[in-house]
């Protein structure tokens, strides 16, 4: 859809400490100040949200997690460079509402209906957390530990394992709603910063390297509505109790970049926001 009345929803999925709330309030800060692509229609009505995250931010410090019972939607009227007019829906949650959709296989219809609902996803993955995994998936299941009585301890599943399983239930929601063209997909590799790769590292190259069954089964369901981009939101390591200093001076508005596909690094975070538009349709 397009005009003054189009709706782009956005549905965010990733798990704990992937940088989720960080995101978010950075693309606000970005949007505020006008140092995007987005620029803002008329004024939010409630960003209250991301309000103890970019205080926290502005002082340079590091945000605590979402609280675990916390989902809640923050929309954005925004126009993006070409004139298209959109109202962006960007959701609020705890990363461990994601763990038991995983672990319950059980959809809560919240859920549902913003999977349902979105005109395209957006999974956050954090390579860092997936370095030395090590599961059935890639270890022979001649090698799970036994217990001293013999009895065999239950598998782990990796961190990629658990992704792929979360879009299986993702487009099996979707499936329940509609038989039409599954939403693009972006995959934001995230906290970009923190695995200190050589400049011009395609995100495509890393996550088929670090993740290949993750990276294969995109390719496979999504093909060219996916797109693979690397994200650090803040432009560095923040503390949760030491000020930095330089990110204070520097401003929250002023940090944090995106990898696009060919490797460049790029200052506007809303990059995501306009690729999933563009690919939706929109």
């Amino acid at each position: 859809m397009s005009g003054p009345d189009a709706n782009v929803r956005i549905a965010l999925f990733g798990e704990s400490d992937n940088g989720k709330s960080h995101y978010g309030a950075q693309l606000l800060e970005r949007i505020e100040a006008e140092k995007c692509e987005i620029k803002l229609r008329v004024a939010a009505a409630d960003v209250s949200a991301f309000d103890e995250v970019r205080w926290r931010l502005g002082a340079g410090l590091l945000a605590e997690h979402t609280p675990s019972g916390v989902y809640q939607d923050v929309v954005l009227p925004v126009v993006d460079a070409g004139g298209r007019a959109m109202d962006l829906t960007w959701p609020d949650y705890a990363g461990e509402q994601v763990r038991q959709l995983i672990d319950s296989r059980a959809m809560k219809r919240e859920w549902l209906d913003r999977t349902q609902a979105a005109h395209g996803w957006v999974l956050i993955v954090r390579p860092k957390l997936a370095e030395a995994d090590d599961d059935i998936f890639s270890k022979p299941l001649a090698h799970v530990v036994r217990t001293p009585d013999g009895e065999a301890t239950k598998p782990r599943r990796s961190i990629q394992a658990r992704l792929v399983e979360l879009l299986q239930i993702l487009l099996h929601a979707r499936g329940l709603h509609e038989r039409g063209p599954v939403p693009p997909l972006v995959v934001l590799l995230s906290c970009w910063d923190e695995l200190k790769l050589p400049e011009g590292t395609k995100p495509n190259d890393l996550l088929n390297e670090q993740l290949p069954l993750l990276a294969s089964f995109v390719r496979s369901n999504w093909g060219a509505r996916a797109s693979v981009l690397g994200l650090s939101a803040l432009g560095g390591e923040l503390d949760m109790k030491q000020a930095n200093e330089s990110f204070i001076d520097r401003g929250p508005e002023n940090s944090g970049f995106v990898v696009e596909a060919d490797g460049r690094s790029n200052p506007d975070l809303t990059v995501p926001i306009v690729r999933l538009a563009d690919m939706s349709g929109n």
